[in-house]
């Protein structure tokens, strides 16, 4: 079969890759809300923004995953058939547990009850980490997929979404009175996208090194398309040229608008990659 062909018929589509990025970015834009409004003080006045991206983001992702299930009416019977062997079953858990918590997390910030949001806070940071990483056991759970079959895919997807959190939060931030603050959070994006970075080129020497299948994989990520998607979307667009504007001393707003961007398409691409390229490996 073709790779055109193959693609056509993949379980996991774009709309699985956008939820996963969407899912990871809710995560990392609540955990930064969190962190900014009670640990953090010097950000606080971006917490409101970011818990209210968060809870967008989050909303985006369930109404994309619930129209992949093809029958999103029938949606609660995943409520009623838990399987405590499935990591799906956890998910749609977490991510409503989740949901409630970063919704009443919200609506008591912008009530002033900053005091009284601390509790539901608390409460949702587990389960953002959750919502964050249980994509990754899902995936790991599949036979036969060796790209998906690594101890570090819950690490990677955790440091992209807090990652794209920050990135996502600098974005819709960007302005000249906040030029300082944006400035410790771009250095703190880069030094993350760089461990992102040293953590995945780890990952590709294991395979490298690794077993007939497991070497085959990683020749694949730097063939052909998926070559041009690895090595220069996801590695030098993504990763490499955007921790180099947020390092190079204080960026303009622009620059740093355009890293941000330049980091997001980043991280979903390493979600496409991920996703879509473990699924034509064979």
């Amino acid at each position: 079969m073709s790779e055109q062909g193959a693609v056509a018929h993949l379980a996991y589509d774009w709309m699985i890759v956008t939820y996963f990025f969407l899912g990871g970015l809710s995560a990392g834009a609540y955990l930064f809300s969190v962190a900014a409004n009670y640990w953090k003080q010097e950000f606080k006045h971006m917490a409101k923004k970011s818990a209210v991206l968060s809870l967008i983001a989050l909303a985006i992702g369930m109404l994309i995953l619930l129209y992949h299930l093809g029958q999103p009416f029938r949606a609660w019977r995943l409520f009623t058939a838990f399987n405590p062997r499935s990591p799906l079953s956890w998910g749609v858990w977490f991510l409503n547990i989740f949901l409630l918590m970063n919704l009443i997390y919200t609506a008591l910030l912008f009530k002033g009850k900053d005091g009284d949001a601390r509790k539901p806070a608390y409460v949702g940071l587990p389960f953002a980490i959750l919502t964050a990483t249980y994509t990754a056991v899902l995936l790991a759970q599949a036979p036969g997929r060796a790209l998906w079959h690594t101890a570090l895919m819950p690490v990677l997807f955790l440091n992209g979404a807090v990652i794209s959190g920050i990135a996502f939060v600098m974005l819709i931030s960007a302005r000249g009175r906040d030029a300082e603050l944006l400035s410790k959070l771009g250095r703190l994006a880069a030094w993350l996208v760089i461990l992102e970075l040293g953590m995945i080129i780890a990952e590709m020497l294991v395979l490298f090194n690794g077993s007939t299948e497991s070497a085959a994989a990683a020749r694949f990520l730097f063939s052909g398309r998926f070559g041009l998607i690895f090595v220069g979307v996801e590695m030098f667009v993504g990763a490499v040229i955007p921790a180099v504007i947020l390092l190079r001393g204080k960026a303009t707003p622009l620059a740093q608008a355009v890293a941000s961007s330049l980091i997001l398409i980043g991280i979903f691409t390493m979600r496409y990659v991920i996703v879509i390229g473990g699924q034509l490996i064979s």
